[in-house]
């Protein structure tokens, strides 16, 4: 084993040093704490020589060389340390360290989502967790676990954070989709959506005649150029983290480099807020669906308008009503059954369901198949793309001017419309918390404080609503 040693630094003597002999040799004598010390003199006589605060001790490199090591104030854990390390090193040169350290990156990644996979996280948050990491990663230009690195990583995350001047687009007034894809550095397949969600004048043509007009590539352009916001450096910041757990919790490395890495507030810069719709709204927006002789993503209007109103009577999120089934509804009882591996908390929770919504989905699920989703097709992986066709046939507002910009109207919220609802109905804090399937009661009183400052309509009766009905019969949601 290494011996530890302490490192001897040379200090100037103090003008009023006093200089003693011991064991044959100059030494000056100082006061530390309260004690008398003793510290050799160089060999002019100038200085004198100090030990330092820690141990060091020194190991031998695969290829001969010797590497000094800082140790510990403490003699026996720099021992400990050093025995540690040399066995490290030792099994190192006969192939036995772990092989975990000379796999790509790539593959760590690899058995990470399958990891997530096994665990029952959804195909969306596996998707996205791989693709942030993967480009996290590349642009820190990590290959390997051995170079993961916390500064690097918060380097780059504020890079993504800073603003810059949009690409300059080049003359022209029409642009082919793959030309547009390699100047704003996205991929191909995401641009329609893009073009979509913001509203943008979309492509004219088919097939390879298909271009996008110069309008909606400096909009685009110039929506780039915003770069990340808050929330979405969140979003690395908990993938990474969650990655490097692992990696520790499977033996792949000793320590977790990105501990220090901190989340960001995400409420100084909101890009993406939601808003509720309100019970007219709601009404609206079901009797629209319900009318509609369009499908969109799978489902009729019908389809969409028993889902809508499922989605803002129970407060379910997406990948919650993409896989119900008829078996898991009582409608005797009126309540639904979500099962653990599409719960986000991984728990069976029982939901008790508005009269007037489970009367609408037991006419909705009556003869359909017991073991198959009541909603399926690829509306899930769309579906704020869907409400928001639905709401411009209602005629609401997608967005609203919203203190802190813009707020939105996606299927999620539909969740939000739920949960304010809480606050208008006078549901105690706790009850409201178990409802909405939250960890913490401080998320939930984030709805009902945005609810009695923003809000200022009556308590909600939505009785009826589910049927697109005037609800001022009385009644209310819970």
């Amino acid at each position: 084993m290494p011996k530890p040693f302490k490192v001897q630094f040379t200090r100037a003597l103090p003008t009023d040093a006093e200089i003693v002999e011991h064991d044959g040799k100059p030494h000056v004598r100082l006061r530390e704490k309260g004690r008398t010390v003793l510290y050799p003199l160089t060999k002019g006589g100038r200085k004198y020589l100090r030990p330092s605060a820690r141990w060091y001790f020194e190991l031998r490199t695969p290829d001969g060389r010797r590497r000094r090591v800082k140790g510990f104030r403490d003699l026996r854990a720099t021992e400990q340390r050093a025995a540690e390390l040399e066995r490290r090193a030792e099994r190192g040169e006969v192939g036995l360290i772990d092989p975990h350290a000379r796999r790509p990156l790539s593959e760590h990644l690899t058995d990470y989502a399958a990891h997530l996979e096994a665990k029952g996280d959804t195909a969306g948050h596996v998707k996205h967790t791989a693709s942030r990491l993967t480009a996290l990663f590349a642009g820190c230009g990590f290959t390997m676990i051995a170079e993961l690195n916390a500064g690097k990583v918060a380097g780059r995350l504020n890079a993504l954070r800073r603003g810059g001047e949009p690409v300059a687009v080049p003359p022209g007034e029409l642009f082919a989709p793959a030309a547009v894809a390699r100047l704003l550095g996205i991929g191909g397949a995401s641009l329609p959506s893009a073009v979509r969600r913001m509203s943008l004048p979309p492509a004219s043509g088919n097939g390879k005649a298909r271009r996008y007009p110069r309008a909606t590539v400096e909009a685009l352009a110039a929506i780039r150029a915003k770069r990340c916001g808050p929330e979405t450096v969140n979003h690395y910041v908990r993938a990474a983290k969650g990655f490097t757990r692992w990696l520790v919790r499977t033996g792949r490395l000793s320590a977790n480099p990105f501990q220090t890495l901190t989340l960001v507030n995400a409420k100084a810069d909101v890009r993406r807020g939601r808003r509720e719709l309100t019970p007219h709204e709601l009404r609206r927006l079901f009797a629209a669906a319900r009318a509609s002789a369009v499908s969109l993503r799978g489902l009729s209007g019908v389809d969409r308008a028993a889902l809508y109103s499922l989605a803002a009577g129970t407060g379910f999120r997406v990948n919650a009503l993409a896989n119900l089934t008829p078996a898991d509804f009582d409608f005797a009882s009126g309540t639904v059954t979500l099962p653990a591996r599409f719960n986000k908390s991984r728990k069976v929770k029982v939901q008790p369901l508005p009269p007037d919504v489970a009367a609408a989905v037991a006419t909705y699920a009556a003869g359909r198949p017991a073991g198959e989703p009541l909603w399926g097709g690829t509306w899930a992986e769309r579906a704020a793309d869907m409400i928001r066709a639905d709401l411009k046939t209602a005629g609401i507002p997608y967005a609203v001017p919203g203190p802190d910009g813009p707020r939105f109207a996606d299927f999620h919220a539909l969740r939000h419309s739920y949960l304010t609802m809480f606050g208008r109905s006078g549901v105690d804090l706790r009850t409201a918390q178990e409802l909405a399937g939250h960890s913490s009661p401080v998320l939930t009183a984030r709805y009902s404080h945005r609810n009695l400052a923003d809000l200022t309509a009556d308590a909600a009766k939505l009785t009826g609503f589910a049927a697109g009905t005037d609800p001022a019969g009385g009644g209310r949601l819970l």
